[in-house]
């Protein structure tokens, strides 16, 4: 998108909110009783809409953007078909105020894991009459914690406290992994043709970070909007020459094992390119979940496949049964777990 067009859009966007808050005063909103636990809970993005759809279904009132159909049996049916409000996450996006305001929020929560600050959401949400809490959530180290004070804030303590405690002891057993030297460069593709990355750093590429590789993206004065996705050329990617591609586009992952323009490419001739996976929604980036968190120890997993620090597919069992109450048959794990055999292209 042009910056012209991404202009237009912002500007689009926000007078639809603007309407919506003329229109604000019209529509009743719950008021809470001092003291009382909020039932219907809005997500101002999509990190804390996801967290909010597995933890607290019961209070979760709608999406930011419509749902992947491969998260069909890890989320309710009747979570699947709430309404689609919009949100906060970037490019001026804002939320539908009419839908929003009639799904009655007596809560909404915002975090600083958005392309829009807190200050920005928080107030236009204020100015709606909905009350606002902050989440912490900048990182995957923030999950613990976020997760308790989620639990406080509604009520659900008890319930979500062993998942805050699985989250802080995954993210401790993954900082005594073993990181060899050199760290591995990877080059993490986004959209279609792959040809579109983030920088050093970015929220979006946290995975990376988490297992201290190297990201060869070279962005000198490139502003961190929280956005990400900066369009490189062909040319620069066979600069950067990377031995692993990690991406999470099927349609990137086919066109390096299919286009002949990338088959010089070091990680594709040395049958290193991975596909993230997919279900029951992205696990790297967009939306930048809680799924961040398993993600790292599959890519160590493809990355040091004789490390012998822990098993994948039972801490995906275990992970997956913490977040969403299912029971992952075998069958369920390996079509998870090797999302190349769903793009049709298997490793080896």
């Amino acid at each position: 998108m042009s910056k012209r067009h991404a202009t237009s859009a912002s500007l689009h966007t926000r007078r639809v909110f603007l309407r919506g808050l003329v229109a604000a005063p019209f529509l009743a909103l719950p008021r809470l009783g001092f003291g009382a636990t909020p039932q219907r809970v809005y997500g101002a993005n999509p990190v804390v809409s996801y967290l909010l759809a597995a933890l607290a279904p019961e209070s979760f009132i709608g999406w930011n953007f419509p749902p992947p159909t491969q998260s069909r049996g890890y989320f309710a049916d009747a979570i699947l078909n709430k309404p689609v409000i919009g949100g906060f996450f970037g490019q001026g996006k804002t939320p539908n105020v009419e839908v929003l305001l009639a799904n009655h929020p007596d809560l909404a929560i915002v975090s600083d894991a958005a392309s829009i600050g807190t200050q920005v959401s928080e107030s236009q949400l204020k100015k709606l009459g909905i009350p606002v809490k902050n989440l912490v959530l900048n990182t995957v180290y923030d999950y613990p914690d976020a997760i308790r004070q989620l639990g406080v804030w509604l009520g659900i303590s008890d319930r979500v406290q062993p998942v805050a405690d699985l989250c802080q002891n995954l993210l401790a057993q993954l900082k005594t992994l073993p990181m060899p030297k050199p760290a591995p460069v990877i080059y993490y593709a986004e959209q279609n043709d792959g040809l579109v990355s983030e920088c050093p750093g970015s929220f979006h590429a946290e995975v990376l970070d988490l297992l201290h590789v190297t990201n060869p993206m070279v962005c000198p004065g490139q502003k961190n909007d929280g956005f990400g996705m900066v369009r490189i050329s062909i040319e620069t990617l066979f600069r950067m020459n990377p031995p692993w591609v990690l991406t999470q586009d099927v349609a990137a992952y086919r066109a390096f094992h299919t286009d002949p323009r990338y088959a010089d490419l070091m990680a594709v001739k040395a049958n290193q390119v991975l596909l993230a996976p997919q279900v029951p929604f992205r696990w790297i980036d967009r939306p930048p979940s809680f799924m961040r968190i398993l993600a790292a120890f599959w890519l160590y997993d493809q990355l040091y496949p004789a490390h012998h620090r822990f098993d994948l597919r039972e801490l995906t069992k275990t992970f997956m049964h913490a977040f969403f109450a299912v029971d992952m048959t075998p069958d369920q794990l390996s079509y998870m777990l090797n999302p190349g055999q769903q793009a049709g292209i298997s490793a080896g």
